[in-house]
């Protein structure tokens, strides 16, 4: 397999670059709930116990990862990691030295060993591990979310890990581009021994990731979005560029 590497240089290049890109193509990310990862910032690194964060995100655009890299890197201010399939890892080793590692789904020994990887980056430590528990992408309004069992394997063997599920939805809304919404949920401490197994666990998880995403959409429908900050700001349409040049409102 191909291990992860940590390098602030590389963080901090690709954190831009995917950052510049998401500008590019939406007129905006809104992010609510950052206050969540305040624990795990690399800031806050020597206080609190040293329990790593699991984030388990849904898995319904291409911009997913993307989005993940530039939050987490250029805006988050974490120490994070992920998994990669491996043949993508391969053509581009360069998202090692960002935290990502392989894993080969389709070979069980190979998966148990990029666990056993993840379980070595994380145990007594402050870091993060970004997931995307769906396995596949999956259209943002199927319901219920069925997440893989990759988490109650990881927190089986780690024995506990902080766990908080993260919301992506987009939308076309009152703007020439699309925007981004992200709602990262409240953390909760998983334990092996608060669930009689693994599975229960991964229905947990499903269940939250389920209502957040539920949550969030109901929350842009009904215009409730007063918790929702702009992290990127991208592109006026041209109606407004246009206004704005004529000095008008």
């Amino acid at each position: 397999m191909i291990e992860a590497k940590h390098s602030p240089f590389w963080r901090k290049l690709l954190g831009w670059y995917f950052t510049r890109s998401l500008r590019k193509t939406f007129h905006a990310c809104r992010v609510k709930g950052e206050s969540h990862l305040k624990p795990w910032k690399i800031d806050n690194q020597s206080t609190g116990a040293p329990i790593p964060l699991i984030v388990y995100c849904s898995h319904g655009g291409w911009w997913d990862a993307g989005l993940a890299i530039a939050l987490t890197n250029a805006h988050f201010d974490v120490e994070s990691y992920g998994m990669m399939e491996e043949k993508q890892l391969k053509k581009y080793r360069f998202f090692r030295n960002i935290g990502m590692f392989s894993v080969h789904r389709g070979n069980p020994r190979s998966a148990v060993k990029s666990l056993h990887h993840a379980v070595g980056l994380l145990r007594n430590s402050k870091k993060v591990l970004w997931m995307f528990p769906q396995g596949e992408l999956i259209h943002q309004e199927m319901r219920p979310i069925h997440a893989y069992s990759g988490i109650g394997n990881l927190v089986e063997m780690l024995g506990e890990a902080w766990c908080v599920p993260v919301a992506i939805r987009y939308e076309f809304l009152h703007e020439q581009q699309p925007e981004v919404w992200v709602s990262i949920g409240e953390p909760e401490l998983l334990s092996s021994g608060s669930f009689s197994n693994k599975q229960n666990i991964t229905e947990h998880i499903s269940s939250r990731l389920t209502n957040l995403m539920d949550e969030v959409r109901d929350e842009i429908m009904h215009h409730r979005v007063q918790g929702y900050r702009m992290v990127i700001q991208g592109k006026m349409s041209v109606e407004k560029r246009w206004d704005a040049v004529r000095g008008m409102e």
